[in-house]
């Protein structure tokens, strides 16, 4: 039966994301350009600092996040048995995120930050933001306060988990550092947003995405609702001590920089817990992942998540992090779990949920392949290229390589970057275009078949 809905916030929300994600990967392409030509647009909004900031922001909480909620708007209801508790609460705040979205990246381009890494908005932009999040908070809340199905299973867990910390997060990371002065209590408090908006939000809300789809994708139940929640509670428990490893070798007492290491390497543990759970679950189907993309893009993702997860505590000790520290390689981790793993487990959520919403199958298949191979291909170039770029550089510092030499030596690597950035942006134009063919030859479907009924009546 045909089930589209105008003002469907999961779609609404899908697609305000997808044009997001292009607009935020333009501003990371420009940054990957700029390091080839320097001059290039060279003006008060297109300086490199103004438009790395706005590419980072965008990418987390435009696209990203904006995704993250059409999946919680579509997931939440069916895990709860119930209607969303207000679809004109959810297009509201739709509205309104978008609003502050774009305050905050016209902001950026005219040089007004925070300079806190993953909470770059200005001050009047952080404030918007959380009550915006608030909001979106309330609603699935309601939602799960009015639901009849008694059991919570665990993506619910993280959902829910997820959408009390974000706040949480962004109050602490945020609004304090506007105070304290700057230096080592400034750096912690940062780095307590730059770490957890990974570790509480991206992460949390992504793989509770992936609980929910590969028991749809695969017809297989889960492997261990046990382990899933020993992954929840250890994730739940010390990820959010994780943000002193960020300024490991820096002006931190030491003690701080070690009770960093610690929980950086004890998350192994949950990460450990959750992939066997994935892959457990996907134990004699891993054979559909030829056929089917959604399975393909989820299972891709559980792969980068588990290398950004074995990189993270790698970096987080002391000789590691002497030699990487500021190099290119941090920026190609940086872009493991927000792109690598937990965009691709959106991929799948909208190919997924779309489709379920519009009362059609996505509009061409062949688009969904060309989305995955330029995504993934562009990803594993842009990675590589920083990822070595990184090593030759933090190598070439320590023997006392000249810098404007070592910079010079980085040439080839960013034109690597530049290349596997292209294939990344241009992957997500066959997304779009497979979204709006497959949203208009639905309507179009509606309309014959109403018309249809109506000559037949």
């Amino acid at each position: 039966m045909f089930t589209d809905e105008k003002w469907s916030s999961s779609k609404n929300w899908f697609i305000a994301a997808v044009i997001w994600i292009i607009i935020g990967m333009s501003m990371g392409l420009l940054t990957a350009a700029k390091q080839i030509w320097p001059d290039l647009l060279n003006n008060r909004w297109t300086t490199y600092g103004h438009i790395r900031s706005a590419h980072v922001m965008l990418v987390i909480y435009a696209w990203l996040s904006m995704a993250y909620v059409g999946s919680m708007f579509y997931m939440i209801p069916k895990l709860a048995k119930t209607k969303i508790y207000s679809e004109k609460l959810g297009n509201f705040s739709l509205v309104f995120y978008n609003i502050v979205i774009l305050e905050g990246f016209f902001a950026l381009l005219d040089g007004q930050t925070s300079v806190i890494e993953y909470g770059e908005f200005p001050l009047w932009v952080d404030v918007q933001l959380l009550i915006a999040i608030v909001i979106v908070a309330y609603n699935l809340f309601k939602t799960v306060g009015q639901r009849t199905e008694k059991m919570l299973y665990v993506s619910l867990w993280y959902f829910l988990g997820s959408l009390l910390w974000l706040p949480l997060t962004w109050i602490v990371g945020n609004f304090p550092a506007q105070w304290i002065p700057s230096g080592v209590q400034q750096g912690l408090m940062g780095w307590f947003l730059g770490h957890n908006a990974i570790g509480l939000w991206m992460t949390t809300v992504g793989v509770g995405q992936i609980y929910y789809l590969l028991p749809k994708l695969t017809g297989r139940p889960l492997y261990s609702h046990q382990l899933s929640m020993i992954g929840f509670w250890a994730i739940a428990t010390f990820y959010v001590w994780n943000g002193p490893h960020h300024l490991m070798n820096g002006p931190i007492p030491s003690w701080i920089s070690k009770a960093g290491v610690i929980p950086s390497i004890v998350l192994l543990i949950p990460v450990w817990a959750v992939l066997a759970n994935f892959w457990g679950t996907m134990k004699g189907s891993w054979a559909q992942t030829r056929t089917n993309v959604p399975l393909r893009f989820t299972m891709a993702g559980t792969i980068f998540y588990l290398f950004a997860c074995l990189q993270g505590p790698l970096q987080a000790l002391p000789s590691v992090s002497s030699v990487i520290k500021f190099t290119h390689w941090t920026v190609g981790h940086a872009h493991m779990g927000p792109f690598g793993a937990f965009s691709f487990t959106s991929f799948a959520a909208i190919y997924y949920i779309l489709p379920k919403i519009v009362g059609r199958e996505m509009f061409s298949k062949r688009a969904m392949e060309a989305h995955f191979w330029f995504s993934t291909v562009g990803f594993l170039v842009f990675a590589f290229s920083l990822w070595i770029a990184g090593v030759v550089q933090g190598f070439a510092w320590i023997e006392g390589v000249p810098f404007l030499q070592t910079v010079l030596m980085m040439e080839p690597y960013v034109q690597g970057r530049a290349i596997g950035g292209t294939m990344m942006y241009v992957a997500q134009f066959f997304l779009a275009w497979n979204m709006y063919k497959t949203i208009k030859v639905a309507k179009q479907e509606k309309k014959q078949q109403a018309l249809h009924q109506a000559v037949t009546a």
